[in-house]
């Protein structure tokens, strides 16, 4: 029993050796694949850019205006190539490419237009101006009044109308019973 798994064994580790390089290849040509749809999609979104009317990007919502200047190429950017960017191992064969060709044409930019900035805590003074102190005051006493007042008008405070309110019409209730 022992020596039959030992010898399936060995056929598993040759079968799969032998597969490696078919790995390998098949590697290879995703990343030539991966590399000629940025290169195509590059080209495309730099000639039908911004000043020929439109591309399937961007719409062709300036097709049919008169175009003035001549066509001017613009640099495809990041988030527009959408087929490149629908490949999650295009990063990977672009620099692959890059390393194999010994040039910088498929080396991606990497601004995603995100930046991860990283801020100190503000350290808080010992002591406070007067002008702090008094704004301090001021915001404390407004947000004490917001919250009253949405009290009020939720109702969480005594339905006893007779409290009188700051400057408001009495309430139909009250005026009702006003009337009585």
């Amino acid at each position: 029993m022992a020596e039959d798994v030992k010898t399936r064994y060995e056929a598993i580790k040759k079968e799969l050796l032998a597969q490696i390089p078919k790995k390998r290849a098949i590697d290879k040509k995703l990343a030539q694949v991966e590399a000629q749809i940025f290169t195509l999609e590059g080209s495309y979104l730099s000639e039908t850019g911004t000043h020929s009317g439109g591309n399937l990007i961007q719409g062709f919502e300036n097709y049919l205006k008169n175009q003035t200047n001549g066509r001017r190429r613009t640099e495809a950017a990041e988030h527009d190539r959408i087929f490149s960017n629908s490949s999650l191992t295009y990063t990977r064969s672009l620099e692959l490419m890059s390393e194999e060709n010994g040039d910088d044409e498929f080396v991606k930019q990497t601004n995603t237009g995100l930046t991860t900035v990283v801020v100190p805590p503000a350290t808080r003074s010992e002591g406070l101006t007067a002008a702090q102190q008094n704004k301090l005051m001021r915001d404390k006493e407004y947000q004490r009044r917001k919250r009253a007042s949405t009290r009020r008008s939720a109702g969480t405070i005594s339905d006893d109308d007779s409290v009188p309110t700051l400057g408001r019409r009495p309430t139909k209730r009250a005026r009702l019973m006003d009337d009585d």
